[in-house]
C-alpha cells in the first residue's frame, strides 16, 4: 500500500493518476505525547502537560527528487505539504487517510547506503497538521470522514 507526498514544487516519479508527480515514500514516522501526572490516590487530580507533537520523518529511494529535498533542508522556506497513504479495491487505487501540512520546512535530510540504492531520511517540520481519515463501506463509497486537526502556533485544535 503506497503512501504518497506532494511538497510544495518538488516534483517526484509517481505516475498513478491521481498523484502524478507525487514522492513514494517507504516509511512513515509521526507521534504525540503529553506528560500526565497521576499522584497516587488522588487520579481525578491529573495534570497534563502541553502536547508534544513530532516531526515527521519519512525515508525514500534516492530519485529524481533528491536534489530539491536537499535544497530544501539547507534554504527552504515554508510551503505546504499533503501526505497520502493508499490501498487498492483490487482496481482503483483509493485515499484512506491523509495529513495536510501546513508552514513545512525540511529539518533533517539524510542519506544511506549499504551497497544497494541510497535512502533518505526527511524530517518535516510544521506549524499546523489536520489529519482525515476516509471509511469505505461494502460498495466501496465513503461513510464516514472523521477530521482532527491542531496548530502548534496557537496550540489548540483547530
Amino acid at each position: 500500500m503506497p503512501v504518497y507526498v506532494k511538497y510544495g514544487k518538488i516534483v517526484g516519479n509517481v505516475t498513478e493518476a491521481n498523484h502524478k508527480d507525487w514522492v513514494e515514500v517507504n516509511s512513515f514516522q509521526w507521534g504525540v505525547g503529553r506528560g500526565i501526572g497521576s499522584p497516587v490516590g488522588k487520579s481525578a487530580n491529573r495534570e497534563a502537560s502541553a502536547p508534544s507533537v513530532s516531526e515527521i520523518v519519512v525515508t525514500k529511494e534516492m530519485d529524481k527528487s533528491s536534489f530539491a529535498w536537499l535544497q530544501e533542508a539547507l534554504t527552504g522556506k515554508g510551503v505546504e505539504c499533503t501526505i497520502h497513504f493508499c490501498s487498492t479495491d483490487g482496481k482503483n487505487l483509493r485515499m484512506y487517510a491523509e495529513y495536510k501540512l501546513t508552514n513545512c520546512m525540511v529539518s533533517g535530510c539524510s542519506v544511506s547506503s549499504g551497497g544497494d540504492r541510497p535512502t533518505e531520511s526527511l524530517s518535516i517540520n510544521f506549524t499546523k497538521i489536520e489529519y482525515a481519515f476516509k471509511e469505505y463501506g461494502q460498495d466501496n463509497s465513503v461513510t464516514d470522514s472523521p477530521r482532527v486537526s491542531y496548530d502548534l502556533a496557537t496550540a489548540a485544535a483547530a
